[in-house]
């Protein structure tokens, strides 16, 4: 568990982390440089799970040399069935990484929503509901190994 204290919004403990997939950490289907380590690390402490819809048919390949929890949605509800597994996992628990319109109710539901702009591009509606957001997933990903980041973000 991390657990932070955020002046103005009390106590996060979180458990888990959900993040969605293409678009947020891989590009294109493929997976960003960089990200599995860093999700390899972050899962030493919270327990982890990709969500997606699959939109390139590869999710199994590509994060299966990970061994992380992968999630699949239906393509047509991914954005309540997203939002379905934060509300399972119990929202003040997570923390909801994402870029897409599909993203915005995880991020809405979680305890801390983290929304990426990436190569993509980031929907208006999602960054309605972000808590935060950042430039790059790596950014995203070294606000939960420092947490400290998430403070001096959200502090009032």
């Amino acid at each position: 568990m991390i657990s932070i204290a955020i002046p103005g919004w009390g106590e996060l403990n979180i458990e888990y982390l959900v993040i969605d997939y293409n678009g947020t950490c891989a590009l294109d289907g493929k997976i960003i440089e960089g990200v599995k380590e860093t999700i390899e690390r972050i899962s030493r402490y919270i327990k982890v799970f990709i969500i997606t819809a699959d939109s390139y048919d590869n999710v199994d390949e590509e994060v299966n040399i990970i061994g992380f929890n992968v999630l699949k949605v239906k393509k047509e509800e991914s954005g309540a069935d997203k939002a379905r597994v934060v509300k399972e996992l119990g929202p003040d628990r997570v923390v909801a990484i994402g870029n897409g319109a599909n993203d915005a109710l995880m991020l809405k539901e979680a305890a801390l929503g983290i929304g990426v702009i990436g190569d993509e591009g980031c929907a208006s509606s999602l960054i309605k509901e972000a808590d935060i957001v950042v430039n790059h997933i790596l950014d995203a990903l070294g606000m939960i190994l420092h947490p400290e980041r998430i403070v001096a973000t959200l502090k009032e």
